[in-house]
């Protein structure tokens, strides 16, 4: 499914993401600090999808239920040594469907990436204290395809 395309999804839509089923829930158009603006969708299996409309780049996410080891730049999940690789900070413009972050939600997240590429996002809801945290991958638009 092209990056256009997955823009153009309603909530219902069903998907597949790599092997996930991906019943889409909710999706928030995010407005960067920088002036991009992102795209998160939710689904009602738990998982999220990051998509950078500008870059095409897409991150499949689901979320870590585990208390995670920090120290500044690094964080440890089972295992494996995540690096800071980015941060940010953005407000949710709106909301379609149901999602955990509402209309002018202001949030700030980090991604750490550990060296076979996949990558931990910790996002804080600045407006109640909030984090989420998940772990995820790249996706291509080849991972994701639309089932009828």
């Amino acid at each position: 499914m092209l990056v256009n395309e997955l823009l153009d999804a309603e909530v219902g839509a069903n998907l597949t993401v790599s092997t996930e089923t991906f019943t889409l829930n909710s999706q928030l158009p995010i407005h960067l600090e920088g002036g991009v603006q992102n795209r998160w969708f939710f689904s009602e299996e738990g998982l999220f999808l990051s998509v950078n409309p500008e870059t095409e780049e897409m991150l499949l996410f689901t979320q870590v239920d585990t208390e995670l080891e920090r120290d500044d730049d690094i964080i440890v999940e089972g295992g494996k040594d995540y690096e800071l690789s980015y941060e940010d900070r953005g407000t949710v413009q709106e909301t379609d469907g149901d999602g955990p972050y509402s209309a002018d939600d202001e949030l700030e997240f980090s991604d750490f990436e550990a060296g076979d590429g996949t990558r931990i996002r910790i996002v804080t809801n600045t407006f109640n204290g909030e984090e989420n945290a998940y772990v995820g991958r790249v996706v291509i638009e080849e991972d994701i395809l639309a089932n009828e």
